[in-house]
């Protein structure tokens, strides 16, 4: 058997070397490397071609590094990883006399290794390269030019599509809360849309100048069609989501267009928490047949009553006919979004789905069925998923609150994760840490003399492909089942 074992684990690295090999490399001095799907080696066991498999979909082990937690890294258990092929440790064997002994070391460095692509180490170590060659460029007089090592150089060539890049994220307080903390990581403040059609729960951004990139917060305020009386935000003028996007969303829609002028180059969506809330309130807080010839201090004890039993009472599932209140405003808001960005099907959009409470119990119970349903319906509109909430699933100790997700490791997953899809958006093509595809690049940033020696060549195609959506329809296929009940 531990014979058999062995030429498993060989066959692994053939099959990982035979991928590096059939690889362009883009460490070289020129960087242009641009493949179509069709090109890439497909895998069987995935039934996919290799760079079209999503490796945060795929079951596998986050691994939190708590020296530092920027290298956290997620380590899917697919084939490719070897993971699934370690040797039978010792203290597996049986039979045996011996107590099994464990350590907490963290995984193998090649494990680590085979995971997807840290993209925000690489933005972080990218934009403070731009910004020391911003700094060189001086006044001419007493600032010498940055002599480039070749590990910037390869950066550079590896980190140059990320310019003028557009994220829009439409949903609550969780979603904001980790545009809040990457702008943090990159040393920038998230800021507030003020005036007439901002202000608080209306939209946000975080922007890195250096870059040109932009991600976008649009505040959804439930799914309900209309403001109800008993509203528990007295500055919240408009609920319905038609009314937010002609009201606060439209105003910033602009700053949210990608390079290709008409769309964001990614859009993740997701609307819940704010109804779960909603559903609740209805019943304790409607009106009720002789509600009027109550003292107030009989209304309050009914309406205490209220919140106590019935469809006012916290931990329940949705009702039936809540549920389906639910399926049609969720339905129309996909195709919202979708039809106010064009209409196209291949649209870089994703449903992310819902976190649950800091102490997950019944409390939950009506969040997971929107969930279930919201993804049943994202299947059926071939709209792909952000299964970020799924891996952040009971680590209740990264909780700021008991409702939000705070600073660490699980904000360094959502901005991998959230450049994973964005470069695949883009143009790009990678697994396990592997590169298939670059985008086209549109410019190049780092130009030779200009605060800089030794600029990489960025190639650059006389008309780049900026058409996410064509470059989102390459795999797209692949990754739009639903995995999951």
């Amino acid at each position: 058997m531990r014979a058999l074992r062995s030429v498993a684990v060989l066959f692994v690295f053939i099959f990982l070397a035979i991928l590096l090999l059939s690889y362009n490399s883009i460490s070289r001095s020129s960087f242009s490397t641009k493949s179509s799907v069709s090109e890439f080696p497909f895998h069987a066991s995935l039934a996919s071609p290799v760079a079209c498999h999503d490796p945060y979909r795929a079951p596998g082990y986050f691994h939190i590094d708590h020296n530092n937690v920027r290298l956290s890294q997620w380590i899917p258990f697919t084939d490719d990883t070897g993971a699934l092929d370690v040797p039978v440790p010792e203290s597996a064997h049986y039979p045996t006399d011996t107590i099994p002994v464990f350590t907490a070391d963290p995984p193998p460095q090649e494990f680590i290794a085979a995971g997807p692509h840290n993209w925000l180490i690489e933005t972080t170590n990218y934009k403070n390269l731009l910004e020391a060659i911003e700094r060189a460029k001086g006044d001419g007089s007493d600032h010498k030019p940055l002599k480039l090592t070749d590990v910037q150089q390869r950066l550079i060539g590896r980190m140059n599509w990320l310019h003028n890049r557009r994220v829009l994220a439409l949903g609550d307080s969780v979603d904001r809360i980790m545009i809040e903390e990457f702008c943090n990581v990159l040393g920038h403040t998230a800021k507030r849309t003020e005036g007439k059609y901002g202000g608080q729960h209306t939209t946000y951004r975080c922007t890195i100048p250096v870059l040109n990139f932009t991600i976008y917060h649009w505040q959804v305020a439930s799914m309900y069609p209309m403001r109800p009386p008993w509203f528990w935000l007295d500055h919240i003028k408009e609920l319905a989501f038609e009314d937010r996007f002609k009201s606060i969303y439209e105003p910033v829609r602009a700053e949210v267009i990608g390079m290709n002028g008409k769309t964001p180059d990614l859009i993740l969506f997701q609307s819940g928490l704010w109804d779960e809330r909603a559903f609740r309130e209805s019943t304790r807080n409607m009106p009720h047949p002789g509600d009027e010839n109550l003292s107030p201090e009989q209304l309050a004890e009914a309406q205490k009553q209220r919140a106590e039993t019935g469809l006012g009472r916290a931990g329940r599932q949705l009702s039936w006919d809540e549920l389906m209140f639910f399926k049609a405003r969720m339905n129309k808001f996909m195709d919202y979004i979708r039809d106010y960005f064009g209409g196209d099907p291949n649209l870089p959009m994703m449903y992310r789905g819902l976190t649950t409470r800091r102490q997950s119990t019944n409390s939950d119970l009506a969040t997971i069925n929107m969930d279930r349903l919201s993804r049943a319906l994202a299947a059926r509109k071939g709209i792909e998923i952000f299964e970020w909430a799924r891996l952040t699933l009971a680590f209740s100790n990264e909780y700021s609150d008991y409702l939000h997700i705070g600073k660490g490791p699980l904000n360094i997953l959502w901005a991998n994760m959230m450049f994973y899809y964005l470069f695949r958006a883009s143009g790009g093509a990678e697994f396990n840490g592997t590169f298939f595809s670059m985008p086209d690049p549109v410019a190049q940033y780092v130009i030779e003399g200009q605060g800089a020696i030794g600029a990489p060549e960025i190639v650059v195609p006389s008309s780049p492909d900026t058409e996410v959506n064509s470059h989102w329809a390459s795999c797209h296929r692949y990754n739009v089942h639903w995995g999951g009940r």
